[in-house]
């Protein structure tokens, strides 16, 4: 390898910024307990499940004193349930030992805490605040004279949904899951980042949490968005709020089911947001660009130098102690086309790979000399595709200039939710117009990972 290459993949490790990238999923945990009964179908809404962090619990120094235990429904916000759940709310067996547990409910001006208690002892506490980034709603949900908490969280940013609820009990006072479910869309149509939307799998998932909705009541639930929803429809009901947000575009037809308006929502959306796009004879630089892909969370990097007429080269470099994954390349970018005043769609011509060894294959720098760096040839992280493999010729990309925005939908990063997990520094708000991307970027279409200047 190239001693100066090294050194420069080096100096760009040690000045990493820790970023993350989370993604939702579903997964069906387990079995419903022996005493437990049955639970709707898991719906299946995405090929690659993974499921999201647990809403954190915090325990305060002083807790708030607590007020008494709140008549089924009466938590602010709480729009009845049915009267199966309503006559157990005040005396559910959520970790069935056959006790009955207490209830404890408090807020303040900063949110909403839960508390669960069985003889003197507190077995579980759910917190939710009032700042978006702090939502939460949980219901006792009683299915087959069995209770359970429903904890669900329909997460929208930028256009982006990601859904997902998770049925647990509290068996031996601990946390069980005995089903979750999920459902991720986009309805950014037109924009060349919109990465999917499937009616019917948004309908199979709203019937599937309107289903335990029905059988549940409110516990707790600073979903600003869930609280309107809820007393708009009087019930504990989920009709997706912003459906309604489009008009003249698109209205919502009561004479219709949820998967017909769906459809009809994403036909309307698509036609009325076709993308524009200008050939361009080249890109809109003057000189090079050095950029770079990397995350504080390893010692790894990718560096890439992007030139005016489309060509780039650059060398990945991923060190674990003496072992180094490594990947020199070249490639071109053919087809330029401009989507707005501060961003442009590149399509993929070539990519090749340098290293000298195929992929996967091993050597030693000094073969036989104790502490010498052992090498792994490698694909080029960030220039992957979904399968894992280096990009093959008619992958895209988006390339942003400083003045890119994201802060309203038509703008230029609006939407690329993934992407903004890679910014240098990590993930940060588009506010108003007054506040842009600052730097160069390039983004991956096909995994929504990015290169950014400095």
């Amino acid at each position: 390898m190239k001693k100066k290459s090294r050194l420069i993949m080096a100096e760009m490790i040690l000045t990493v910024a820790l970023v993350c990238g989370c993604a939702a999923g579903q997964q069906e945990v387990g079995d419903m307990t022996e005493s437990g009964g049955s639970v709707p179908a898991a719906s299946t809404a995405s090929d690659t499940p993974v499921e999201p962090e647990p809403s954190a619990i915090s325990e305060p120094d002083s807790a708030p004193e607590p007020s008494a235990i709140p008549e089924p429904g009466s938590a602010p916000g709480a729009s009845g349930g049915n009267e199966q759940g309503a006559d157990r709310a005040a005396a559910p067996d959520l970790n069935r030992n056959g006790i009955a547990e207490e209830l404890r409910f408090t807020e303040d001006g900063e949110g909403q805490r839960l508390e669960i208690w069985e003889n003197g002892e507190m077995i579980k506490a759910e917190v939710g605040v009032f700042a978006h980034a702090g939502w939460n709603s949980v219901f006792l949900c009683t299915i087959d004279g069995e209770d359970y908490l429903l904890h669900y969280n329909p997460e929208m940013y930028q256009g982006v949904g990601s859904y997902y609820y998770r049925l647990n009990t509290l068996q031996d006072n601990a946390e069980t899951n005995v089903r979750t479910g999920y459902v991720d869309f986009d309805i950014n149509f037109g924009s060349p980042i919109h990465t999917g939307f499937d009616p019917e799998a948004v309908a199979a998932f709203m019937d599937e949490i309107n289903g335990l909705l029905s059988q549940s009541v409110q516990l707790l639930n600073t979903h600003e968005d869930l609280q309107a929803t809820f007393e708009k429809e009087g019930r504990l009901y989920d009709s997706l709020w912003w459906l309604d947000t489009w008009e003249p575009v698109f209205v919502r037809d009561e004479n219709k089911s949820l998967p017909d308006n769906l459809a009809d929502f994403q036909a309307a959306m698509t036609a009325d947001a076709e993308p524009t796009a200008i050939a361009e004879d080249g890109l809109p630089i003057a000189e090079p660009l050095e950029m770079a892909f990397y995350s504080g969370a390893g010692a790894w990097a990718n560096g890439l130098t992007l030139s005016p007429d489309g060509s780039f080269a650059g060398e990945y470099y991923d060190a674990d102690c003496l072992t180094v994954y490594v990947c020199e390349y070249h490639g071109h970018f053919g087809k330029v086309e401009k989507l707005t005043d501060a961003s442009w769609l590149l399509t993929l011509d070539e990519l090749e790979l340098d290293t000298g060894h195929e992929v996967g294959e091993e050597w030693d720098e000094q073969p036989g000399v104790e502490d010498s760096y052992h090498y792994i040839s490698s694909e080029p992280n960030g220039l992957r595709g979904e399968d894992g493999s280096a990009l093959r010729p008619g992958a895209q990309f988006i390339l942003y200039s400083p003045e890119a925005m994201g802060h309203e939908p038509g703008t230029e990063l609006y939407g690329a939710v993934q992407l903004q997990t890679w910014m240098h520094g990590g993930r940060r708000e588009f506010q108003n117009a007054d506040d842009t991307l600052g730097c160069w970027g390039l983004h991956n279409l096909a995994t929504g990972e990015g290169f950014f200047t400095d």
